[in-house]
């Protein structure tokens, strides 16, 4: 396992890389438009220096944040890389922000320039205006309005030749904020070592290879491309092929033309693959492992499977670990009804409300054991009352709570119960919302549900699910409560149904129940 004493940065592990294999292919971009680039590692060397000559250019100092306003692209690991051996900072956000929640992460973060893509212009201006925040275009295919510097241009018109470099270890190299619900966004720091440990972690449990070549078509944006794909791939001296985003109906056409064999996905992203037409082509691919977060059903396991052919691999973590602490097995039985199991590289404990473990079968919060700033997260931003509240330091080390609900079976197998703020509390009984979610989405003509606890007077918490029915399903409120009935405790079974057209999901396809939850309470 890797010495976290090192003092090795993302920069460096690449530049090594590129001096030992400098021909061999590193990234395949396939743009939005259908074009298609090609990078060996010595040419995006090359273009990750002339990236630090830009950032210098604009007044990006060691230390200095900027914001990645933009759909996946090269410029995400060309200007990471470049901020990794410059000491810079990069502050990644969804191209979907609205111009509040992009504004505030600009401000929060005090990020000096904006890179961004021409159909994201009305929101990054609307930050911009009235500052001193340049901001730089980005091609992504579609016609570049006129007035903003061109990041391809201007980067490929710099100097070949590295400027000087104050990177590290122990530097922040990323501020990855958290999904804001009833507060809001955290800005998390992660150093170089943190994502050199996690990707190694994760290359390790994955059993990623030199010779693979990663699909991420997740958005970089998001610490699960670069956390399941991108920089696993960097530190084994793999390859990738970055899709400009996710594509149902062209996922394993792309797999085929680029020679993929890993893919990152999440459980929503396999349900579409799942109802995509059958086709004689399905497992021509290939894919030989997918990791993933977020169950699917049993039925739809054994469809996968029987499809596509490529084997699932659970995995559970959060932008906090930056690294996966729990994966499913490489061998043996994956029991992919589970997150999976410690893997080598982090120490997990279930534990109670008093830091006690709990026994097999019961449930507890997961805490995973680190060092802040090398193995974990090193803090939030400008928030010290969320990090001494999320890294809690014991006479063994530091222990990073995670607010998640879990329960471990004999084997050491981990099933993931709730969120912390979504484990329903009725009567004095635990309820997980991802049980009742699971019972309810196994029935006929359920495509999505969603399930989550309200204020009730007398049972402190009512339970409401949230059901997207298929067209034409033949489902009603005391049928489904039936069918619930019929296999769950009855203190479980919802106290109210309601069928809407779809549910609301971030970028990366998790529901978000916050909103589902100010919905149901504001119609009840």
């Amino acid at each position: 396992m890797i010495d976290v004493s090192e003092d090795r940065t993302l920069y460096r592990d690449f530049a090594g890389l590129a001096g030992k294999q400098p021909d061999r292919e590193w990234m395949v971009y396939e743009r939005g438009d259908g074009q298609v680039f090609r990078w060996t590692f010595a040419a995006f060397l090359k273009s990750v220096h002339q990236a630090a000559n830009l950032l210098r250019e604009l007044g990006i100092r060691p230390g200095d944040v900027f914001n990645l306003h933009l759909s996946n692209h090269p410029a995400y690991a060309q200007l990471i890389l470049a901020a990794s051996y410059l000491g810079a900072v990069v502050m990644p956000t969804n191209p979907g922000s609205t111009t509040d929640e992009l504004a505030y992460l600009v401000a929060h973060s005090e990020s000096k320039a904006i890179f961004t893509e021409a159909t994201r212009l009305e929101v990054t201006d609307g930050v911009a205006a009235d500052s001193e925040i340049r901001t730089v275009l980005c091609d992504t295919g579609e016609t570049l309005p006129g007035g903003y510097p061109v990041y391809e241009e201007w980067t490929s018109g710099q100097n070949a030749e590295p400027p000087n470099g104050h990177g590290g270890a122990d530097r922040v190299v990323q501020l990855l904020y958290t999904s804001g619900t009833t507060s809001r966004p955290k800005g998390v720091m992660l150093t170089n070592a943190c994502f050199v440990y996690g990707a190694e972690v994760f290359a390790a449990g994955s059993g990623l290879r030199r010779e693979d070549r990663h699909l991420v078509v997740l958005p970089l944006f998001h610490a699960g491309a670069q956390c399941h794909a991108l920089w696993p791939c960097l530190v084994t001296g793999a390859s990738v092929a970055v899709m400009s985003r996710f594509s149902a109906s062209r996922f394993f056409e792309q797999a085929i033309e680029h020679g993929c064999t890993m893919a990152a996905m999440f459980g929503a992203l396999l349900r579409m693959l799942l109802n995509q037409p059958e086709r004689k082509t399905d497992a021509a691919h290939g894919i030989r492992n997918v990791t993933f977060a977020q169950n699917l059903t049993s039925a739809q396991y054994a469809t996968w499977h029987r499809r596509f052919g490529a084997s699932l691999q659970q995995l559970w973590g959060m932008t906090e670990t930056c690294g996966l602490p729990v994966m499913s097995p490489l061998t043996g039985e994956r029991n992919l009804a589970a997150m999976g199991k410690p893997v080598r590289g982090y120490e997990v404990r279930v534990v109670d409300e008093l830091d006690r473990e709990v026994i097999a079968g019961e449930p507890g919060q997961v805490i995973v054991k680190g060092i802040p700033g090398r193995t974990i997260m090193l803090g939030y931003l400008k928030n010290p009352g969320a990090t001494a509240e999320t890294l809690r330091s014991h006479p063994d080390g530091t222990w990073l709570y995670t607010g998640d609900t879990v329960r471990a079976d004999g084997d050491g197998f981990l099933y993931f119960m709730d969120r912390g703020k979504d484990l329903i509390r009725r009567a004095g009984e635990n309820i997980s919302s991802i049980e009742v979610e699971g019972v309810i989405q196994e029935c006929e003509g359920v495509v999505d549900v969603c399930v989550v606890g309200l204020p009730d007077e007398i049972r402190d918490e009512r339970v409401v699910a949230a059901v997207v029915p298929e067209p034409g399903a033949d489902l009603c409120e005391e049928g489904l409560r039936t069918y619930c009935a019929g296999r769950l405790a009855a203190f479980k079974v919802p106290d109210r149904i309601v069928f809407v057209d779809a549910l609301p999901r971030t970028s990366v396809g998790k529901i978000r129940k916050q909103v589902v939850r100010d919905r149901l309470a504001t119609a009840s």
